[in-house]
């Protein structure tokens, strides 16, 4: 594992893995998790977890392998946050006909051949073609969580905008504003959404950026934050 200094210190114990955007990218995800599962392995502690942040589907060969991966991951607390991409699913299930249309541009088609469907199936056959326990896990998808200094969120925060009073359409989709933004946030943000040109995890003094492009050629990076350090995990 490759080890960097991290912006913010974790209490000793508590071990934070973060993975990026994964959009379809199942065997990546499935690579990371037993890459997971041997550090927690060589290196226990009960104060480790999982963090997915978000954007599971779409774009990529395996949506549908992607959420059974993400689901089924048990060797330590796993929380999984809403992407923009699940969003739009969502919001497009329950009536928004934009939002169908949006879906579709953005590769949802991908993720109906995943769970069987004609890429171009009809809107009304979307939500019987999806298996409810995914569906269920797609609703249950958390806006953000914290863990000491870090906060984990799909696509970052509205810079001087109290957590509490931060728009989901800020955490799930803001770029410029939060990406151009060298504010202290009072907080370290952990977030994807953006693809890192480099392909590589960017560390900055108040955000870490953990999209490194799978779906368009470059690896999913997993982060591990733990105590004054951040290491780096990925799978191609």
């Amino acid at each position: 594992m490759k080890w960097l200094k991290a912006p913010a210190q974790l209490p000793v114990g508590t071990r934070v893995y973060a993975i990026g955007d994964v959009h379809g990218c199942a065997d990546q995800l499935k690579a990371l998790h037993e890459l997971i599962r041997a550090d927690l392995k060589e290196n226990p502690t009960s104060g480790a977890s999982v963090v997915h942040l978000g954007d599971f589907i779409d774009r990529g060969p395996d949506s549908a392998g992607a959420l059974e991966a993400a689901m089924g991951f048990d060797a330590c607390p796993v929380v999984n946050l809403r992407g923009n991409h699940e969003d739009t699913l969502l919001a497009a299930l329950d009536g928004d006909a934009p939002s169908a249309t949006d879906w579709m541009y953005y590769g949802g088609n991908h993720a109906l051949a995943s769970w069987g469907m004609a890429p171009d199936a009809p809107r009304d056959a979307w939500a019987p073609g999806i298996p409810a326990a995914h569906l269920a896990f797609l609703r249950s998808l958390q806006l953000h969580y914290r863990v000491g200094p870090y906060l984990f969120v799909h696509a970052g925060i509205r810079p001087g905008v109290p957590l509490d009073e931060q728009k989901p359409e800020d955490l799930l989709r803001i770029r410029g504003a939060f990406l151009n933004s060298e504010a202290d946030h009072g907080m370290i943000v952990v977030h994807g959404h953006t693809p890192v040109r480099e392909r590589e995890a960017d560390l900055r003094e108040n955000r870490v950026n953990l999209d490194t492009g799978a779906v368009f050629g470059g690896p999913l990076t997993c982060g591990v934050f733990e105590e004054g350090r951040i290491g780096i995990l990925t799978a191609v």
